[in-house]
């Protein structure tokens, strides 16, 4: 929500709250590149994490700063806790050590674990622990080995999608489709139940939830038998919201154009995008990149280039690995908010870039001066007011148009956000 006015936050948060789904927030402690640290205020913070929908702060992504004593992010964390407050761990690859630092510390969980014994290093120094299945880490038939060779952690085990694109969920589900993964993977079907249920609500705090008794609250869903964990029936705020596969609950308006600035583009000039042979960045899967010496960079590579959203910077270099032909492409899909431009020929990439300012944000890509793919993200340039069924299908078209570009991995739109993600190995746009 870094687009929204701080003082709109509120009144989104209790609009949202009128939907048949329960939606609790976390509210993150630091930008997630740099350049952003004004939003990101003590005061500000505080004001955020205090509202009713708030669930806890994080995830702490600069981990190893946290480990370094950084001053403003421990009196951010200490501050959370005075407020009762969990805080979300973001630790990929940390060693045990540096686990125990990091609940020393303030941390209560984290969800990188990719083996069973990265799962149990996390239990054992004192971490709740999210067991994570998405389209890019489908790692939950390994990690549930921790709970099927000893089952004495498993009431603080959670499972997590960790944001799953709409196609992903389009084809599988979501949590119904985790807790089916663990049960076939040898998870008790109670324990895998809970795993996606009572842990998370115990873990919060939220005590007044999942229990059908005086005073308490209690969304329903309905099985045919334990086995098989996707509803028949959900009953949500004591009305029926879900039956058979159709949604029967409404769901309320809101003007999202009044709240999320509209995107406005600046004209770039080719020059302005073509990134001279200065090194570059290798993806070496979705999200994990490596630098790359000037040497070894072909001719072939892409001009990769990181826009201010105001026009008023540039960063530019050299990208490997993402696809082997494509014009140009711009996309609003990252994690700085600004506007990532790649490419062969930067004459296509500021074509790209003025029609991604036309479309409202989104992906758009050119080729030989011509349109050739477009998925509109008209709200901010990181929500769609289309149905979500139709963004389902452009994200699912979008990574096959990019696949028959030669993009060598599972998701595409995954690769734009991390680009400029400074949290994860190693260089970043």
């Amino acid at each position: 929500m870094m687009l929204i006015p701080l003082d709109r936050v509120g009144e989104i948060l209790e609009r949202l709250a009128a939907l048949p789904m329960k939606i609790r927030w976390l509210i993150r402690l630091h930008p997630q590149s740099f350049g952003q640290e004004a939003k990101f205020a003590l005061d500000h913070l505080r004001r955020l994490w205090r509202l009713p929908s708030a669930a806890a702060v994080g995830e702490v992504t600069r981990w190893t700063d946290v480990l370094e004593g950084d001053p403003d992010l421990l009196q951010k964390i200490k501050a959370a806790q005075t407020d009762g407050k969990r805080v979300e761990g973001h630790a990929p690859g940390a060693s045990y050590e540096r686990l125990v630092g990091l609940a020393a510390a303030g941390f209560t969980s984290c969800h990188e674990a990719v083996t069973a014994e990265e799962a149990a290093n996390r239990l054992r120094a004192g971490l709740y622990t999210m067991l994570r299945h998405s389209s890019i880490r489908p790692d939950l038939p390994e990690l549930v080995k921790v709970v099927t060779r000893d089952d004495v952690f498993a009431s603080r085990l959670m499972l997590t999608a960790d944001g799953p694109t709409p196609s992903f969920v389009a084809t599988h589900g979501y949590m119904d489709y985790l807790i089916d993964v663990a049960i076939r993977s040898g998870v008790p079907p109670m324990v895998a139940l809970r795993m996606a249920t009572f842990n998370p609500a115990a873990y919060y705090g939220w005590e007044d939830l999942g229990e059908i008794a005086v005073g308490k609250r209690a969304d329903i869903n309905v099985l045919r038998r334990l086995e098989d964990p996707t509803p028949v029936l959900v009953i949500a705020g004591g009305r029926i919201a879900a039956e058979n596969g159709r949604l029967e609950a409404g769901f309320p308006s809101f003007d999202w154009n009044g709240v999320l600035p509209a995107l406005s583009v600046q004209r770039m000039l080719p020059a302005d995008l073509h990134a001279h042979n200065g090194g570059g960045i290798r993806l070496v899967n979705d999200v994990i990149t490596q630098p790359v010496e000037p040497s070894d960079v072909p001719e072939s590579a892409l001009h990769a280039a990181l826009v201010d959203r105001a026009g008023r910077w540039v960063t530019r270099t050299r990208l490997l690995g993402f696809a082997d032909r494509l014009g140009g492409l711009a996309s609003t899909v990252t994690s700085a908010f600004d506007l990532v431009v790649l490419g062969q020929r930067p004459e296509d990439m500021t074509a790209a870039l003025a029609r991604l300012g036309q479309l409202g944000g989104g992906v758009a890509v050119v080729e030989d001066g011509k349109e050739v793919f477009a998925f509109p993200l008209d709200l901010g340039g990181i929500y769609s007011s289309r149905p979500w069924q139709d963004v389902a299908e452009l994200n699912r078209r979008f990574a096959e148009f990019m696949r028959n570009r030669g993009y060598p991995f599972s998701d595409p739109l995954f690769s734009l956000l991390f680009l400029t993600f400074d949290s994860l190995p190693w260089i970043r746009l």
